[in-house]
C-alpha cells in the first residue's frame, strides 16, 4: 500500500471514530432525566444573564464542579484558567450556582482580598449523584466488551485525549 493510501485509510478511520462518537454523544447523559428536570425547573425564572445557556456548556459545568468538588478550593482566577473561560463567565457561572445553594464563596484563609468557591452540602450531593449515573452509563456503555478490550480502548482514548490536549 502507497505512502498516500496509507494516509486516506487512516483518515478514513479517523472520519469513522468522529462520526461513531457523533451519534453516540446524544446518548451519553452526565446527570438522569428525572435530576435534569429538576435542575432546569429551579433555574427557571431567574435573571436571564444566569440561564445556564447564556454561561456555559455541560462539560464546562461538569468541569467546573469536578474542580469545586475537590480541595483545595479553587480561587476564581484558578477556575477561569483551567476552564479557559473569561473571569466574569466564571464568576457568573458561580453566582447562578450560589443563588441556588449548590456553591458557596470562601475568603482565603491566608490573603482574605482571594475568594475560592466549593460546593456546599447539597452541592456535592448533586455531584456525587451525577457521577454516579456516569459510571452506571459507562458500565452499560463497556458492557459488550471484555475487560481486555476496555483497557485497550480507554488506554487509546487516553492518547487521544492527551494528543487534543497537547494540541495536536
Amino acid at each position: 500500500m502507497s505512502a498516500d493510501a496509507e494516509q486516506q485509510a487512516a483518515t478514513d478511520h479517523v472520519v469513522r471514530f468522529l462520526q461513531y462518537l457523533l451519534e453516540i454523544l446524544p446518548k451519553l447523559t452526565l446527570m438522569p432525566p428525572e435530576m435534569r428536570a429538576h435542575l432546569r425547573g429551579q433555574f427557571d425564572g431567574i435573571h436571564p444573564r444566569f440561564s445556564p445557556h447564556l454561561v456555559a456548556e455541560p462539560p464546562t459545568i461538569r468541569r467546573m464542579a469536578t474542580m469545586l468538588y475537590g480541595d483545595p478550593k479553587p480561587t476564581m482566577g484558578e477556575l477561569s484558567k483551567a476552564l479557559s473561560l473569561p473571569l466574569s463567565t466564571v464568576s457568573r457561572i458561580v453566582s447562578m450556582f450560589e443563588e441556588q445553594g449548590y456553591v458557596e464563596r470562601q475568603p482565603d484563609a491566608e490573603d482574605g482580598r482571594v475568594v475560592r468557591a466549593g460546593l456546599t452540602d447539597v452541592g456535592r450531593q448533586l455531584y456525587e449523584a451525577m457521577q454516579n449515573h456516569v459510571a452506571r452509563s459507562a458500565q452499560s456503555i463497556l458492557y459488550c466488551l471484555t475487560v481486555e478490550e476496555q483497557i485497550i480502548l480507554l488506554t487509546l482514548l487516553g492518547k487521544v485525549a492527551s494528543n487534543l490536549k497537547k494540541g495536536t
